[in-house]
Order: structure tokens, then C-alpha cells, then sequence
């Protein structure tokens, strides 16, 4: 069958030529969806990760920074913002798909139960399709 096919000239030079283009569109393509490393100026993410509930006081030193370069985070996925921040202390699921990551960076009454300071924290909202629309503190 495979002779039948080379002989009636169905494979020929031009359709290789298209193969070819075919194989380096789809890489382009693929290659498209690759989005760079998070990078901030003056944000240490292992110091952030290592901080849990901003109990140790890290993730308050660090908002500064953080909050800076949000746009950088603006469209970037969740597993890229985990990757980044580590996994958030809390999530919130809602409705249609849409996703809060929460990180505690002052701690209040997370870290102690006794404390009557209300917990400073990071919200960070995903869309239906995965996506950071939002980073806001509360």
C-alpha cells in the first residue's frame, strides 16, 4: 500500500514542504501558551512559602514587594501561583468556576486563636478559566 502511495506521487516534494510548516506552526503554538517565571524585584518566594499565616512576621515584610509587582501576576494560572507562593493557607470556591487563593501575611487570630486582632490577608481571585483577575489585601 505504502509503494502504491510513493509511486502515484502522493507524498511528493510539496506536501513535505506543507508537513514541515504544519509541524512548525504547531510548536509556535504551543510555545504561545509558555508564559515566563514570576520574577519581583526585592521578593524572597522561599521566605514567603517557609511563612505560614504570616505568623512569623516574613509575608508583612515582603507585601511591599508583592503588591508592586502585582501586574505580574494579573493572567497567570493557578499552578503558577502556587508555584510561585507556595499553596495558599486557605482557598474559597464560589459559583461558576471562580477561585479565591488566601495567604495569611499578618496573622491575628490565626496564628493565635486568643488574639482579638482580625488577620491581615492576601486575596488572590481566579477566573472560570483559571486565570488572576484580581490581588487585593483585606
Amino acid at each position: 500500500m505504502v509503494n502504491a502511495i510513493l509511486q502515484t506521487g502522493f507524498w511528493n516534494f510539496s506536501m513535505m514542504k506543507t508537513g514541515k510548516w504544519l509541524v512548525i506552526l504547531a510548536m509556535m503554538v504551543s510555545l504561545a501558551g509558555c508564559k515566563e517565571e514570576i520574577r519581583l524585584a526585592n521578593f524572597e518566594a522561599q521566605k514567603w512559602k517557609e511563612d505560614s499565616n504570616g505568623c512569623n512576621g516574613q509575608r508583612e515584610k515582603l507585601l511591599t514587594a508583592l503588591l508592586a509587582g502585582q501586574t505580574q501576576l494579573l493572567g497567570r494560572s493557578e499552578v503558577e501561583i502556587k508555584a510561585f507562593l507556595g499553596r495558599p493557607d486557605m482557598q474559597d470556591l464560589r459559583t461558576r468556576g471562580m477561585k479565591f487563593f488566601e495567604y495569611g501575611v499578618k496573622g491575628g487570630n490565626l496564628c493565635n486563636p486568643q488574639s482579638l486582632n482580625q488577620p491581615e490577608i492576601l486575596r488572590i481571585r481566579f477566573d472560570a478559566l483559571d486565570r488572576v483577575t484580581e490581588v487585593a489585601i483585606y
